[in-house]
């Protein structure tokens, strides 16, 4: 399998803190069948600078760590980074990280409770730069949970979704592993990660995740999500999607859920 979001390196963001914790985050993936984890920190202006120079040199740190342990998995450069306007050229000039360094692809993170302010047009340069688009754990944004039409919108412009395992798996509560299963079943989520912090609350595990959603999309659709699909984001390539259902308006979001009648 493979995982394009972690926070396997150590002490640059919220994930990981030290070396010893990585090398043990690296070994407990590799025991899921997770044989490629791509490292994405945090990019985010004030908060995590973690541009493209610092991203590769970690990485090659960790490798070399990994060898020495004997931890024969792969792990490859890239980041979560935060929403800006001059995305396009954070990525031309290397301020934000690719996925496998490929300049193409570009794990988009949003504000979880915060909306974002013309996301359409930014998608629409984003593509137009020739940039695969993969937004994280959408599941989780108040923007698209609030109003399921905004996140169809930018899969129909050419985006991807990162659905995350935990959210699969109910660790963000019902509302979040509801709206994980709605994504799911209406092919607007592309690939399963890990988005894996530790080794405790929040693993790098993609197994029993895959295994739920085999239950609502059936083995082989899930299977690809952590195969096939991820591994065509890392060459920079779109992968093969399946159709997305109609638009239908989700206006309301929790709140239309929790006064619903069973």
């Amino acid at each position: 399998m493979i995982d394009i979001h972690s926070h396997i390196l150590p002490g640059i963001d919220d994930g990981v803190k030290t070396e010893d914790d990585a090398v043990e985050f690296a070994r407990l993936a590799l025991s899921d069948g997770i044989e490629t984890i791509v490292a994405t920190p945090h990019c985010k202006e004030g908060f995590f600078f973690n541009d493209r120079s610092k991203v590769l040199q970690e990485v090659e740190k960790l490798r070399a760590r990994l060898a020495t342990e004997g931890v024969g998995i792969r792990v490859e450069p890239g980041a979560e980074v935060h929403i800006c306007p001059d995305l396009v050229q954070r990525i031309a000039d290397g301020r934000a990280p690719t996925l496998m360094d490929n300049r193409r692809t570009l794990l988009l993170e949003l504000s979880l409770s915060q909306y974002p302010v013309e996301l359409e047009n930014l998608v629409f340069e984003l593509k137009l730069a020739g940039l695969e688009v993969v937004f994280a754990h959408p599941e989780r944004i108040r923007y698209f949970q609030d109003d399921l039409s905004r996140y169809e919108a930018v899969i129909r412009q050419g985006a991807t979704g990162q659905i995350t395992s935990g959210s699969i798996l109910g660790v963000f509560g019902t509302d979040v592993g509801d709206f994980s299963e709605e994504l799911l079943t209406k092919g607007l989520v592309h690939v399963i990660a890990s988005d894996a912090h530790n080794t405790r609350g929040r693993p790098p595990l993609l197994g029993e995740a895959v295994e739920v959603s085999a239950d609502w999309i059936g083995e082989a659709r899930a299977r690809a999500m952590v195969n096939e699909a991820p591994r065509s984001l890392l060459d920079g390539q779109t992968p093969e999607l399946p159709p997305v259902e109609a638009p239908r308006s989700r206006v309301g979001g929790f709140l239309s859920r929790f006064f619903r009648s069973d």
